[in-house]
């Protein structure tokens, strides 16, 4: 097997699932025409391996995808999997279901890992302070919050938004919401592929009933990334693994990421409403997971597309290196497309 990109000649950096090929951390196979490539992470280009050394390499990679691999992507053509430490791109139909969000579930357990490190760290840390003074100095570890408080607190700051919102009632402008307010944020979905954020007018509540105007409405691409940054504070200490388990099952039973995003944003709830305690962080989880896999499966679609059109490139050369070797079967060519 090649050990370096034959394009730019960096050498390919080496993965711990494939014992017969070890290197390379993308790759990218055909099993119906025996193809196989190394994608460089530098260049991109693919490098196909000598044919003599692909049937074992084959085999191997196509059980470890079938038993252990999650399709992030796919096109009619090719299909983009995540299998542990790699990054495969199988040709041909994929069984596998599309279920992206799975990779947001693993990063809010580990979140929550972070939490239970912090929690020892604090309790360590007072028990010190405790023996160190002789008891006179006892204090209750606040349970990890303070530690996780102040990584919260350098990884977002206290502001959630800045910009300028008119209140349509009073037209009081809005110039921030800070991270500690953001509770109060309506989720509004009601319009088809257009997600908005409704936050109350302290004037108009100030004076008539609470929720009496309408409020500042922020929308497009900002209410996105408002609301993703929202969630990611508000979600900061993660979830255990039940309760990732029945966020992802809230997903599967609303039928979609979007459907769900559009399923709490059809009722005008606020992000109190949704919360992040107990008995109500999955359905928090959730919303999260399904904003970063909707913004997320839009990227991918993009990578997807331009990984199919570097394949049909790619192929072709294989195709005229491969003919040259071992004459392809009869009717076995490149799709059409």
């Amino acid at each position: 097997m090649f050990s370096r990109c034959l394009s730019c000649h960096r050498p390919f950096d080496e993965n711990q699932s494939l014992e017969r090929l070890r290197a390379g951390r993308r790759i990218a196979y055909d099993p119906d025409r025996g193809r196989l490539w190394t994608v460089c992470d530098a260049c991109r280009r693919w490098t196909l391996a000598a044919i003599e050394e692909r049937w074992e390499a084959l085999d191997e990679l196509e059980k470890l995808t079938r038993d252990r691999g999650r399709l992030i992507a796919s096109t009619d053509h090719v299909g983009l999997i995540q299998v542990e430490d790699l990054e495969v791109v199988r040709v041909g139909e994929t069984q596998l279901p599309e279920e992206a969000w799975w990779r947001y579930g693993s990063e809010l357990l580990r979140r929550r890992r972070r939490q239970s490190v912090n929690q020892v760290l604090e309790v360590g840390a007072m028990v010190a302070l405790a023996v160190a003074t002789g008891g006179a100095f006892v204090a209750y570890a606040g349970g990890g919050n303070a530690l996780s408080e102040l990584q919260r607190w350098r990884r977002f700051g206290r502001v959630a938004w800045r910009g300028e919102a008119t209140c349509p009632r009073c037209e009081k402008p809005l110039r921030r919401i800070r991270f500690r307010d953001s509770r109060e944020i309506r989720v509004d979905a009601t319009s088809p592929g257009d997600l908005c954020l409704v936050y109350p007018c302290s004037y108009c509540q100030k004076a008539g009933p609470p929720g009496f105007g309408p409020g500042h409405r922020i929308g497009g691409v900002t209410a996105e990334h408002v609301l993703r940054r929202v969630m990611a504070y508000r979600n900061f200490a993660g979830g255990k693994e039940k309760h990732v388990r029945q966020a992802t099952d809230l997903i599967v039973a609303a039928g979609s990421p979007a459907s769900l995003i559009r399923e709490f944003g059809s009722g005008m709830l606020t992000l109190r409403q949704v919360g992040n305690v107990k008995k109500k962080l999955p359905r928090s989880l959730a919303l999260e997971i399904a904003l970063n896999d909707d913004a997320e499966r839009r990227l991918m679609l993009m990578e997807i597309e331009a990984i199919e059109a570097r394949w049909r490139e790619e192929e072709e050369i294989a195709a005229i290196i491969d003919g040259e070797l071992t004459p392809l079967p009869a009717g076995v060519g490149l799709p059409a497309g």
